[in-house]
């Protein structure tokens, strides 16, 4: 006599006849068919036998049943049953977890969702205010009710005065704790499928490219106005921002002792080797060359943390140990620099450019890009090039590092 659960074999399955007047039922104990309240069956009748699915489960008290027909042998082979058994279950089962993920959660506020960011990624400083208005604005919005309506309603007054700027921030700071949240938040699951409500772009809004750089003739009082610092390690800090080249915030003052590596194809140098994934470098290391100036300022930090190069002794964890420093640390010297140099034009971030810039001006041939680790355009670029270019990073790096010496002689920069 057959059981009524059993492994499922074309040989059985042929066999199989109606025993009574009713039709009989049978179920797939294959190990490829154990998937947590489903179950593969097969119904018997007179004239046919027929694959179904058959989904059991208990929410809140009552019980959820579904039945999916999946076909009839012999058309569905038992193998063939089995693999549409598999997706089918996987699809139900997934959806079932969602549904079960918006019961549970369902309560949850855009409040509740800047919390799970501050706690888990938290929020800078200089953004405060921003998710402040968030909070005052959208926080008692439930996330499953937020619509791109509403996003819109919250920086309409923005662009009524015409700061669309300060209108795509906000917009884009939603669109941030909403991406974050789904990604990493297991009580928004259940949101996955919803269109981010921020995500729709701001009509006539068009991120520009800053036109800002340090001219020729503003290196020399830039060097002396950070020398001027009181602070030594943000003055160095400073300097190492123009002479690198590097993001400043997310590299530079990230840098780690164990990045710091020799080279035996190049005796007697020193090179930062930023892993794959350490910032803006995603799918390839992006090693810079240390110029023996750099060096002189990274090693006056040795002693002060065993891990990171820079740490301030204002910015702790819970245990007391130094932290890195942050971008709000630096808005006072950058005050006091523009300032010195009499202009407000400059900031951080045309450092960056200057260094580009300046390179490019020698007519020499040299790529900058390769200094910065910044993607060129084209395959051959992207999927062919396997070098990482560090004759050319020494290369562009001594004649930057004269082109500064050249233009603030004497050099009491380097101290």
């Amino acid at each position: 006599m057959i059981k009524n659960s059993f492994d499922f074999t074309p040989a059985i399955i042929n066999s199989l006849k109606l025993q009574g007047d009713k039709n009989d039922t049978y179920y797939d104990s294959h190990k490829k068919a154990i998937i947590p309240n489903c179950r593969l069956q097969l119904v018997v009748g007179s004239k046919s036998k027929t694959y179904y699915l058959v989904f059991r489960k208990n929410v809140n008290g009552k019980e959820n049943k579904r039945m999916v027909k999946l076909g009839s042998h012999p058309a569905l082979t038992v193998s063939l049953a089995r693999e549409k058994f598999i997706q089918e279950a996987i699809s139900i089962v997934t959806d079932q977890d969602k549904f079960l993920s918006e019961k549970k959660n369902i309560g949850i506020t855009i409040n509740d969702m800047v919390d799970f960011y501050d706690d888990e990624k938290g929020i800078k400083k200089d953004e405060n205010f921003l998710f402040n208005e968030v909070r005052n604005n959208l926080g008692n919005v439930l996330a499953k009710s937020l619509t791109r309506y509403a996003v819109q309603d919250f920086y309409k007054p923005q662009i009524q005065n015409r700061n669309l700027y300060s209108a795509n921030s906000r917009r884009e700071i939603v669109q941030r704790i909403w991406n974050y949240n789904i990604r990493w938040n297991k009580k928004c699951e259940f949101l996955e499928d919803k269109k981010n409500p921020a995500s729709w772009k701001i009509e006539g809004f068009k991120k520009e490219a800053s036109t800002r750089l340090i001219e020729k003739f503003q290196i020399k009082p830039l060097m002396e106005a950070i020398y001027k610092e009181e602070n030594k390690e943000k003055s160095d800090l400073l300097k190492l921002f123009f002479i690198l080249g590097q993001h400043p915030y997310t590299e530079i003052c990230k840098m780690r002792w164990d990045q710091i590596k020799d080279d035996p194809e190049y005796p007697n140098t020193k090179w930062w080797v930023m892993e794959e994934g350490f910032h803006k470098v995603k799918d390839l290391k992006h090693t810079v060359y240390l110029h023996p100036v750099v060096m002189n300022i990274i090693n006056r930090q040795k002693g002060k943390d065993d891990t990171h190069v820079f740490t301030s002794k204002y910015n702790l964890d819970n245990q007391g140990n130094r932290k890195p420093y942050t971008k709000t640390g630096f808005s006072k010297q950058m005050k006091r620099i523009k300032d010195y140099l009499g202009t407000q034009d400059i900031d951080i971030r045309c450092f960056r450019a200057s260094i580009t810039t300046h390179l490019r001006e020698m007519s020499k041939g040299y790529e900058p890009s390769y200094l910065l680790g910044q993607a060129l355009p084209g395959i051959s670029n992207r999927v062919y090039t396997r070098s990482e270019f560090k004759a050319q990073k020494i290369e562009m790096t001594n004649a930057w590092i004269k082109f500064i010496e050249d233009c603030c002689r004497p050099e009491s920069w380097k101290q």
